[in-house]
């Protein structure tokens, strides 16, 4: 579905005489807690998938390129205007957010799913349920107690990292100093001391339980989000397929 749509959305731009690179999902991790499994982390250290961090955007750094009055042009090819009418959706964080109804990507939505108003709303609804689910394990003292063994067992192996978050933080800001077998090192010791404190089993067991909670409570959100991409599914298919 993500590929079908970003097809479509170049198609749009094409045809209004723009340039658009097909982008692959960048999304972060299900899992954002804690590495926990010892073999990935002896294997790939910290990859993208587990620090988050990816190329440029090559659309971004397109429109960036652009001459003011064209980059916005640019930029209303893609989005189109909050005034031409507008997309709503009430986050589970608290908070709104909008899109406009015209536009490429809007296009490409109504195409694929045939209500990009509903689609809109759903879609960003279970995606911001993601950041609640973890605000809601984080905030939970069953993890902060495993969290606290976690720490003291990085400790012992000396890697003084509060958090898996510390790690992330030092991660990005020398990943370019060419110490990949230091990072490699501390994954596996991160992996490691999350199964032998049992700091992963709880952070699976809360994730679990938050999860199951926020579907109960969005439940008749989340069904139309899978009805409209299972609708969908046939279509991005066949646009996939095509030459």
């Amino acid at each position: 579905m993500h590929d079908a749509e970003q097809l479509l959305i170049k198609q749009c731009m094409q045809q209004g005489g723009f340039a658009y690179w097909v982008v692959e999902d960048d999304r972060a991790p299900d899992f954002p807690y804690v590495l926990d499994d010892v073999n990935v982390a002896r294997v790939h250290g910290y990859g993208t998938a587990v620090s988050g961090k990816s190329s440029p955007h090559p659309n971004r750094v397109h429109g960036m390129s652009l001459p003011l009055d064209r980059r916005q042009a640019w930029l209303t090819a893609i989005h189109g205007r909050l005034t031409d009418g507008q997309f709503e959706a009430t986050l589970p964080s608290g908070g709104r957010v909008r899109h406009s109804a015209r536009g490429c990507t809007s296009q490409a939505q109504q195409q694929l799913y045939g209500d990009a108003r509903t689609w809109f709303r759903v879609k960003e609804i279970k995606a911001n349920l993601r950041a609640v689910k973890y605000e809601a394990v984080s905030g939970d003292p069953a993890f902060a107690t495993a969290m606290a063994g976690w720490a003291d067992c990085m400790r012992t192996q000396g890697q003084a990292f509060g958090s898996p978050g510390e790690i992330r933080a030092a991660l990005d800001e020398s990943r370019q100093s060419g110490t990949e077998a230091r990072w490699r090192r501390i994954a596996v010791t991160e992996a490691t001391c999350a199964q032998r404190t049992g700091l992963s089993a709880t952070v699976h067991s809360l994730d679990r339980h938050h999860e199951q909670r926020l579907q109960a409570e969005y439940r008749e959100e989340l069904v139309t989000w899978h009805r409209l991409a299972l609708s969908a599914l046939p279509r991005a298919r066949t646009i996939t397929a095509s030459p």
